[in-house]
């Protein structure tokens, strides 16, 4: 479905109004997420926002796709060098000052776009891009509530498929067919350097606990060394937590969320941290209201795991492998603003997306814990956009 003009020209807008209070002249974008946002189109796109007026849309690869797709004229790109000609072809004076994505450009990106303005001073305006990209719109929302309704369906189709002897590849497998079948994405784009991660995790029993180099409380032992993260070739075996954390993504914007699944009754003590998790949960989401600061939350959330169960030492991971965060943004990407975690500053506002996730790990035994993805609207706290069931699902 394409992206309606008004709602691109009123987030063209807002981003105007943020560099018009930074002094900034004009903004260069070309990160994917970022050119999807303001553009409509996931074409290979640069737009050049500037403090005023219509943007220019500069298309490289594809560029009659992008005219199809994009609502606003569309120029195809020759080359970087071109980029100042074509805005002074819009009527549109060089910026003096203008802004870069650099928390993800690369050097070599950056130094052709020095170049190629050697009068303009280039800043960062990558934290006001990201901060506009976290309050949704509604038109963003229903997005993601469709997104909410395929994830449903397909947890739904993982208790109907899953077996004693089947493996967590075999059931990751299964699962992600089923999604795309159900119109899920496929891509899952994260703006972290470096960053990877599959649609799903599955991991059950003590692989569930092996911690990676993903920043994550679960990230599962992985097929082998070259992708240490999710899914093994082993058998689920009865008694064992089976973990299924997955992103399912309509029209680009992504739900992310987990649930535990067992064949057979779990062992008290995981039984009982589950429950515990789903109290934190409620925590957590009673507590996401306007105004409220994200890193004072994250320590109240601490405090009371502390204070109220004898978990604390497994809450988020284990060890050296505990992450120091309880929810982040989605979106667009999987790590999007505000981040729940130490330190953070971000004042949360209505329409932030969130996925919130309390975890418990243990070492050798297993994992258990629950995700949601919530939206913030009010003094009460935020609301479910996920749906499914949160009960433990014992088969």
């Amino acid at each position: 479905m394409k992206v309606p003009m008004i709602e691109l020209q009123e987030r063209v807008k807002k981003f105007q109004n943020s560099m018009q209070k930074k002094g900034i002249e004009g903004a260069l974008l070309a990160q994917r997420a970022d050119t999807l946002y303001y553009t409509g189109t996931a074409q290979n796109v640069h737009i050049y926002i500037p403090k005023e007026g219509t943007p220019v849309v500069l298309a490289y690869r594809d560029f009659v796709r992008a005219q199809q797709e994009s609502p606003w004229d569309i120029i195809p790109l020759k080359g970087i060098s071109e980029i100042p000609n074509y805005i002074q072809e819009a009527g549109l004076p060089l910026p003096g000052m203008m802004g870069l994505e650099l928390d993800v450009l690369p050097v070599n990106q950056y130094e052709r776009y020095r170049k190629t303005f050697p009068d303009t001073s280039l800043v960062d305006v990558s934290t006001e891009v990201r901060l506009q990209r976290a309050v949704k719109s509604e038109w963003e929302l229903v997005r993601l509530e469709k997104s909410a309704q395929i994830h449903a369906l397909v947890l739904e189709f993982a208790k109907e498929v899953l077996h004693q002897g089947m493996t967590e590849v075999e059931l990751e497998g299964l699962v992600e067919g089923k999604a795309r079948a159900l119109g899920h994405g496929g891509y899952i784009r994260m703006r972290g350097f470096d960053s990877e991660f599959h649609f799903c995790v599955i991991t059950s029993g003590a692989r569930a606990a092996v911690a990676s180099c993903f920043d994550g409380p679960v990230t599962g032992q992985g097929i082998s060394i070259a992708h240490p993260h999710g899914a093994t070739m082993a058998q689920i075996k009865p008694g064992e937590a089976i973990v299924v954390d997955m992103v399912t993504v309509v029209d680009g914007y992504q739900i992310d969320q987990t649930r535990i699944l067992s064949l057979g009754p779990l062992s008290e003590e995981l039984t009982k941290a589950y429950e515990v998790a789903r109290q934190v949960e409620e925590q957590i989401r009673a507590a996401l209201s306007p105004g409220r600061v994200a890193g004072e939350i994250y320590e109240e959330i601490l405090m009371w795991v502390r204070e109220n169960t004898p978990y604390e030492e497994n809450f988020m991971g284990y060890g050296r492998s505990q992450v120091r965060f309880v929810g982040h943004g989605v979106g667009l990407e999987l790590d999007e603003l505000p981040t729940i975690s130490k330190g953070s500053k971000e004042v949360l506002k209505p329409g932030m997306v969130i996925a919130i996730e309390p975890k418990f790990v243990f070492p050798g035994v297993g994992v258990v814990g629950i995700e949601d993805t919530v939206v913030i609207e009010s003094e009460r706290g935020a609301r479910y956009l996920s749906t499914s069931p949160r009960e433990l699902t014992v088969l």
